[in-house]
């Protein structure tokens, strides 16, 4: 009789559990992240999903802030009456699978009121409700009860933030503490990232890297093995200031990259986003690269390089310092190049010249037909036309053209350059 009476008061309390949503201790030091002496609920009483939650709180003259608050009459402070609060809402929208995993911070809290002390020995029922929600801003009314009369009654609003993740980090790497690391990067062994850099989030960095300092690294960028960036310019004018190398977002920098910083005070090596280095490139001092590069493996960037967005440069080609490559050109493997590339062309050869006009490459960058037959007309006159450059581009520039890449392409020739313009064609 006995045991069937134990039985059926089981039943009966994992019954009421369940109708009222009853979490303990350990369930909710799951749900949310603080932790003794910052954790102040004790248990969840009552849930009803994103509407109304019910917390408990034991007040205790053993707990920290009672050990210096009012000594002859101890009182628990009316910020941690909030606070308590503000867990019990948290707690409401952390159990829900949409907002697991979160931090809340208070974003407001209005019309507060304070009613009655709360000393040690009170059970504080804290009731909070939901008026409003708002993406990750939650709005809700509350008030804290002992023995059912009202202690505590306001308007709170809160943020829901993700939680900052921490890098992983190998133990064997080396980061200096003056590095800044987003979220959710990833440093490989024996890699050492040095003074001042920054690293965005999602950024992965392979094993034997080495960032040497004043580098900044964009968001979701992957460094393959053995890369050296951020080393000083070797340049002879080099003499130990402060400069930069800068790298855009989403770049895929292969095996054994090396990429300078900067000649003079503040000067920046510039690298912009979506781009692709292969293996050993090198990418000197002072260069600047836009958007949307290729660049094969071998291929040497001298000082200074220009290089415009969706540019394509083949294998164990040498470049110049100070030449300019215009947007959507096209070099072909085992070029020596010792002069600008004008936009949308080919070119190749040792020294480099042009061979063409880069069709294929506009087409597959949405370039109209009629842009396409301005461009035409304009490396015709540059290239086949028999005229010296002048000459060309006299003519060039008597012409009207409408589309922004011939714009491009007039304003690159007219552009003061220190190497100049690749000027002939083959001959064929």
């Amino acid at each position: 009789m006995i045991v069937t009476l134990n039985k059926m008061l089981k039943h009966f309390t994992l019954f009421l559990m369940e109708s009222t949503n009853l979490i303990h201790i350990n369930d909710l030091q799951q749900i949310l992240p603080h932790r003794y002496p910052c954790l102040l609920l004790d248990r969840i009483l009552q849930v009803e999903s994103r509407n109304y939650i019910v917390g408990l709180k034991n007040v205790s003259i053993g707990e920290p802030y009672f050990q210096g608050h009012f000594l002859e009459s101890p009182i628990m402070p009316g910020v941690l009456i909030l606070e308590s609060l503000l867990q019990t809402g948290a707690a409401l929208f952390l159990q829900d699978p949409e907002y697991y995993g979160r931090f809340a911070f208070f974003a407001s809290i209005e019309h507060v009121n304070f009613f009655e002390r709360v000393i040690p020995g009170d059970q504080l029922r804290l009731e909070m409700e939901v008026v409003t929600i708002n993406e990750n801003v939650i709005s809700m009314t509350g008030r804290a009860l002992v023995e059912g009369k009202i202690v505590c009654s306001g308007e709170f609003s809160f943020n829901l933030a993700h939680r900052p993740s921490k890098a992983q980090i190998h133990s064997t790497a080396s980061v200096h503490h003056t590095a800044i690391l987003g979220k959710n990067v990833v440093i490989g062994a024996n890699t050492i990232i040095g003074e001042q850099v920054h690293i965005g989030d999602n950024t992965q960095i392979d094993a034997n890297c080495f960032l040497e300092k004043w580098t900044r690294i964009g968001e979701s960028c992957r460094i393959h093995f053995g890369c050296v960036i951020g080393s000083e310019a070797q340049d002879l004018k080099y003499k130990g200031e402060t400069s930069w190398v800068n790298i855009g977002d989403r770049n895929e920098i292969r095996e054994y990259v090396t990429i300078n910083r900067a000649t003079g005070e503040k000067e920046v090596t510039d690298i912009g986003s979506d781009n692709i280095f292969l293996t050993h490139v090198h990418i000197a001092h002072n260069c600047i690269l836009g958007n949307n590069i290729v660049i094969a493996n071998t291929t040497n960037l001298g000082g200074h390089t220009e290089v415009d967005d969706n540019v394509v440069i083949g294998g164990m080609t040498g470049i110049h310092q100070f030449v300019r490559i215009g947007k959507g050109s096209m070099v072909g493997a085992y070029t020596r190049l010792p002069q600008d590339v004008p936009p949308f062309m080919l070119c190749e050869g040792n020294p480099a010249l042009v061979k063409g006009l880069n069709a294929v490459g506009l087409r597959r960058n949405g370039v109209n037909r009629s842009s396409l037959s301005e461009l035409k007309e304009i490396y015709r006159l540059l290239y086949r036309s028999g005229l010296d450059t002048r000459s060309s581009l006299d003519s060039i520039d008597a012409k009207s053209y409408s589309s922004d890449e011939a714009s491009y392409l007039i304003n690159f020739l007219n552009t003061a350059s220190k190497r100049g313009c690749i000027k002939k064609q083959e001959a064929t």
